[in-house]
């Protein structure tokens, strides 16, 4: 069987509770609302590609692009379906999509003002 996720969510991940928010809040509410979808998907960035052609520097998937383990942590959390096998890492993500999306909101709100 082949693993299509990345085990452990990476130091730099956007789900961890233990890294400063670094997404703007409508972003990072964005992708933690995704995570209650079960037909939704988050890649790793560490496992997809930029396009330099693009204004913004668009991520893009390719065939060697794993789900998000951080991103998986957060559906369990909503209890939605992981991959079989996936172990949440419970200690080092969000809890829920509200909890992610004030954290950045707050850090926002001290970054920006």
């Amino acid at each position: 069987m082949e693993i299509d996720y990345v085990k452990k969510p990476c130091k730099h991940c956007p789900f961890r509770n233990d890294v400063t928010p670094y997404l703007h809040p409508d972003k990072a509410s964005e992708i933690a609302y995704a995570a209650q979808n079960p037909y939704s998907d988050f890649p790793c960035h560490k496992t997809t590609e930029y396009d330099e052609d693009s204004e913004d520097g668009d991520m893009m998937i390719t065939d060697r692009s794993l789900t998000c383990a951080g991103f998986l942590t957060l559906r369990a959390q909503a209890g939605e379906s992981v991959p079989k096998g996936f172990e949440p890492s419970w200690e080092i993500c969000y809890i829920d999509e509200f909890e992610m999306s004030q954290a950045y909101e707050e850090e926002w709100d001290k970054t920006h003002k």
